[in-house]
């Protein structure tokens, strides 16, 4: 009984308020992209230290040695 009532607030919903109902879809769908991109980049963060290696990588850092400027 409850889970008809609730499909019928938010069919409700859907039909008074379309617009809000594309937004808060877009936003959800753009931080589940944000979401995917993040765990993505710490997932290859573990092959930094074998490209380092291999491509002869060392940091280069500012006269004084305080701040590292790249790589």
């Amino acid at each position: 009984m409850a889970l008809k009532q609730l499909g019928r607030n938010i069919a409700q919903f859907i039909r008074q308020k379309p617009m809000d109902v594309l937004l808060m879809l877009l936003f959800a769908a753009v931080i589940i992209k944000l979401s995917s991109l993040y765990f993505s980049v710490n997932a290859d963060d573990g092959n930094w230290e074998q490209f380092k290696s291999v491509h002869s990588c060392k940091l280069l850092t500012t006269e004084t040695g305080t701040q590292r400027l790249s790589w």
